[in-house]
């Protein structure tokens, strides 16, 4: 038996096992990051239909919703809203997006949460139209998470929340989608809206072609491992992301949710 040349085998091994670890770990990092640099606002295809989506890490990135402006008066458009930002926020914009239904007046219909503050109160009523879709949800952002709750559940856990906007239908409810969202295959429409995928990552979509309640809710859950969602709109949806070259401005909206690159600190002295 040749232990020297058994020794000398297995130290090969060794080494070859230990490079081959390091090179795992070297593009490991090399992948996360290049997701990190990766931009937010993409063009995905799923089940034969386009969208537009724009995946938000609220550790990285500030969500905002906001209604009005300085004189309180409703922004009425994308565009407008884009303009009253200051110079420095309009630099760090990502993305603008309608975020939910409103009334003539251009008010939310149901809860609005703006920098913490309660700008509309929360609907718990019933009615005609998608919004009184039970159930309906909030999303919320604050403190680097995210989340999505059932209307009810979220008035009496009251979690946390910067910033927050009342819609409906929920589109999908842990994990599952409803038999009555799954049954709406005949009405197509452009349609926006939000997924949670974990506690810290919201994905924000609309689509480019007409689609189904339960085709969007089927792109949340299984294209975009979303196990929860909220519907926003449909046929006013507006997004402005010129990363990805689509800059609607013109489109009445009520709410607006947005995101920002969050602003470098300054260089130490």
């Amino acid at each position: 038996m040749n232990i020297e040349g058994t020794r000398r085998d297995w130290l090969r091994l060794a080494v070859a096992s230990l490079l081959g670890m390091a090179a795992m770990l070297s593009a490991a990092a090399a992948g996360e990051t290049e997701q990190a640099d990766a931009p937010p606002c993409r063009r995905i295809t799923f089940a034969g239909k386009h969208y537009l989506a724009c995946s938000i890490d609220a550790r990285r990135f500030e969500i905002r919703l906001a209604w009005r402006g300085d004189r309180k008066t409703s922004f009425g458009t994308l565009g407008a809203y884009v303009q009253q930002l200051s110079p420095a926020d309009k630099s760090r914009l990502l993305f603008a997006m309608n975020a939910g239904m409103y009334e003539p007046d251009l008010s939310p219909v149901g809860l609005l949460i703006e920098r913490g503050k309660e700008q509309a109160a929360p609907n718990t009523g019933s009615g005609t139209g998608n919004f009184y879709w039970k159930p309906n949800g909030v999303f919320f952002a604050g403190a680097g998470r995210v989340g999505i709750l059932d209307t009810a559940h979220f008035l009496k856990a009251r979690p946390s929340a910067d910033h927050a906007t009342q819609s409906g239908p929920i589109l999908v409810r842990q994990g599952t989608i409803g038999s009555r969202m799954l049954a709406s295959v005949n009405s197509q429409n452009i349609r926006n809206g939000v997924g949670v995928r974990d506690e810290s990552t919201a994905i924000f979509v609309i689509s480019e072609d007409a689609v189904s309640f339960a085709e969007f809710a089927k792109l949340f859950r299984d294209g975009l491992s979303c196990p929860d969602a909220l519907y926003l709109d449909g046929s006013i949806s507006q997004l402005y992301a010129p990363s990805v070259g689509r800059t609607d401005q013109g489109g009445v909206v009520g709410p607006v949710v947005a995101a920002f690159s969050r602003p470098r600190p300054a260089p130490a002295k």
